[in-house]
């Protein structure tokens, strides 16, 4: 049973491959004999009137041999054959295509055609076929489609634009019978909107309308709008450019009047300018506050004086201007001031002139004079003005630091005291100040001896104390007594004055000295009623104290 069951497999085995290898010899032997190809393109645009290509290219396997390639339409009549080409008997071409159909470079792997001058008619579907041995035919289909270019033209709306109207059809563009419809738009900076409206025509074109829709305003009177139309049939877009017309009333303007007139001014006048669309055509001027005054010419827009100007020239005026739209006025008050006051200009330098003090007062005042500059003369109120208060405000200003600098030096000569060394002193400020003690004057000093005799200094003049002065008295020679400085200054400063009621009490080594009145001056002898010995070697002071003037003082 089993040796069976294995024969039976190899019996199928065998079969199946017997069939399997038939199956690869056919597929290899159509591959080999159909491996011919038509190549064309599945659809072709033309313009209408112009040439267009037809293409086929043939691609021949090489166990066939080509016997001709041919060119056929289908109509709704039926199909029939427009051209052949014969590699031995050469090229066939229908009657009806013989001035219009051309092939391009006939060949074994080329039949590609020519067809001039295409027209509606020439629309429909078009078979390049191939007749191979020992294969038979072979065939490809092309669509061939007319393209048809538009007629591009802008037109303007029914009705004129005027300035403040209802919404209005500015322009429209046409692009008139092509095929397919054109595609048609607007390009505008106003602002508006587009309608469009694509017509058919009997032969198959198609004419698209565009209109731009705007309210019309002045401001937009030449503005440009532009129509813009693309189409397969074109190369490029085509762009027409189309300026806008509004009309609208003038817009009236008056120049020349710079409220500055005044009276008896000469040659002035006014101006009257209209922008209008369309122009203006009449202008006219009037007075409105009372009768034209006399003396004025007016020739067209201009409105002038023929005179100097006057107080009753002032007024309200009026120049109204005309077009096709209507008349628009302009109003203008004129006011006439009083003439500019003549002011003498102040004078950059002045020189008095000297007179005779005989003279009269009023001959004095005639024959004063400056020197003025003729700069000053044209400047105004305002910056003389200006120029005068920046003046005194320099000088106020040179006058306060004057003033601070002399008071800085004033201080500094009450502060300074002098030296010992320049042997002048000048005391603290309630010093300088007359003592409430009575003290002799260095003239009125007067030295006693031992004997009752008057000693002189260098000069021997006497010195005698006024009658009436304090017992204030001083002992200069009480010094050189002390052992010791510190006792001896301690000494001076306490028992050096002594009172009027002890004027009994007499020192026991000399005579007494009466110190002088010091006002503003040393509070010492001169140097010269001193003489070189050791009395005088200190210097008594005004509080009591004693310094020596030898001896030098860090």
């Amino acid at each position: 049973m089993a040796k069976r069951l294995l024969l039976d497999y190899h019996k199928t085995l065998q079969l199946n491959g017997l069939q399997a290898a038939t199956v690869l010899l056919l597929i290899y032997g159509v591959t080999c004999v159909s491996s011919n190809e038509v190549l064309v393109p599945e659809r072709v645009s033309a313009v209408l009137g112009k040439n267009i290509t037809l293409g086929c290219r043939v691609e021949v396997g090489t166990n066939l041999s080509l016997t001709q390639s041919s060119w056929e339409r289908r109509l709704p009549s039926g199909t029939i054959t427009l051209a052949v080409f014969n590699p031995q008997f050469g090229i066939s071409i229908s009657p009806d295509y013989a001035r219009r159909l051309s092939f391009m470079n006939p060949s074994v792997h080329d039949a590609t055609i020519v067809l001039e001058g295409v027209g509606f008619q020439d629309i429909g579907s078009y078979t390049c076929k191939v007749a191979t041995f020992p294969l038979g035919n072979t065939q490809a289909s092309i669509t061939v489609n007319i393209l048809v270019e538009p007629k591009v033209y802008v037109s303007a709306g029914s009705m004129a634009l005027v300035d403040g109207g209802n919404e209005s059809v500015a322009a429209t563009c046409i692009a008139e019978r092509s095929r397919p419809a054109a595609e048609v738009s607007w390009e505008t900076e106003l602002f508006g909107r587009s309608e469009v409206q694509i017509q058919d025509e009997p032969n198959g074109t198609y004419t698209t309308q565009v209109r731009y829709v705007l309210e019309p305003r002045r401001h937009s009177q030449g503005h440009t709008l532009t129509c813009v139309v693309r189409h397969p049939a074109l190369q490029t877009e085509i762009r027409i450019p189309y300026v806008l017309n509004v009309q609208f009333a003038p817009e009236v303007t008056v120049v020349g009047y710079d409220q500055n007139w005044f009276v008896g001014q000469e040659n002035v006048k006014l101006d009257c300018g209209a922008k209008a669309n369309p122009p203006a055509h009449h202008f006219s001027w009037t007075r409105l506050d009372g009768p034209m005054p006399d003396g004025v010419d007016i020739v067209n827009n201009t409105f002038s004086f023929t005179r100097p100007l006057e107080r009753n020239d002032s007024g309200l005026y009026r120049c109204e201007v005309y077009n096709d739209i209507g008349p628009r006025s302009h109003d203008i008050h004129v006011w006439i001031q009083d003439p500019p006051p003549t002011t003498t200009p102040v004078p950059t330098t002045s020189t008095p002139l000297f007179l005779d003090t005989s003279m009269a007062p009023n001959k004095r005042r005639g024959a004063s004079g400056h020197f003025t500059s003729p700069t000053l003369a044209s400047l105004s109120d305002s910056s003389m003005g200006t120029i005068v208060g920046g003046a005194v405000g320099g000088v106020l200003l040179l006058g306060l630091l004057l003033i601070l600098g002399g008071v800085c030096f004033i201080r500094q000569r009450r502060t300074f005291r002098g030296d010992y060394y320049t042997k002048q002193y000048l005391g603290p400020s309630d010093m300088q100040k007359e003592s409430q003690l009575d003290v002799l004057q260095p003239h009125e000093l007067q030295e006693v001896d031992g004997d009752g005799h008057n000693s002189t200094c260098k000069d021997s003049q006497e010195l005698k104390p006024k009658p009436g002065l304090g017992g204030d008295i001083i002992y200069p020679n009480d010094i050189k007594d002390r052992e010791d400085w510190g006792v001896g200054h301690r000494g001076l400063r306490e028992g050096s004055y002594y009172p009027v009621e002890n004027h009994n009490i007499h020192h026991p080594k000399g005579p007494l000295v009466h110190t002088p009145t010091v006002t503003n001056g040393s509070p010492y002898l001169p140097e010269d009623c001193y003489d070189n010995g050791t009395d005088s070697e200190y210097v008594s002071h005004m509080d009591g104290s004693v310094i020596s003037r030898r001896e030098w003082y860090v």
